[in-house]
């Protein structure tokens, strides 16, 4: 007959490793590095250009309307096998949260747009 192996963690320990990983020289020094390099180089270098913003804006309004349907599907579905298991409190919160989706779904374009106002006011000064 086998016998069952048990392992213990000392999670004091492992604490310390990990704290000693994420805080160490080479972690820090890699992170600088890294934003100090995207830092320099030019915003300008990470703008598309108009052809591509006018096509990726025809492909997600063709997927937000696909988007749409599955979130009010997946919505109902969920929100109604919660009402038909008797759970309210689950109801409620599958309704809430695909609610709050959809209006992010919806929000997208519009806050991009001031994102987009905003740093052309920041180009032209």
């Amino acid at each position: 007959m086998e016998q069952a192996k048990c392992y213990v963690i000392d999670l004091q320990q492992l604490r310390g490793e990990m704290k000693r990983r994420v805080f160490s020289k080479e972690t820090v020094f890699k992170t600088a590095g890294i934003t100090v390099v995207l830092l320099a180089i030019p915003a300008s270098a990470f703008a598309a250009s108009t052809g591509i913003d006018v096509g990726a804006e025809k492909i997600y309004k063709k997927l937000l309307n696909v988007g749409k349907w599955v979130i009010v599907a997946k919505g109902g579905i969920d929100t109604i096998k919660s009402v038909a298991d008797g759970d309210l409190q689950a109801a409620k919160r599958n309704f809430l949260g695909y609610l709050v989706t959809y209006a992010i779904l919806w929000a997208l374009p519009w806050g991009m747009g001031e994102i987009d106002k905003l740093f052309e006011g920041m180009e032209s000064s």
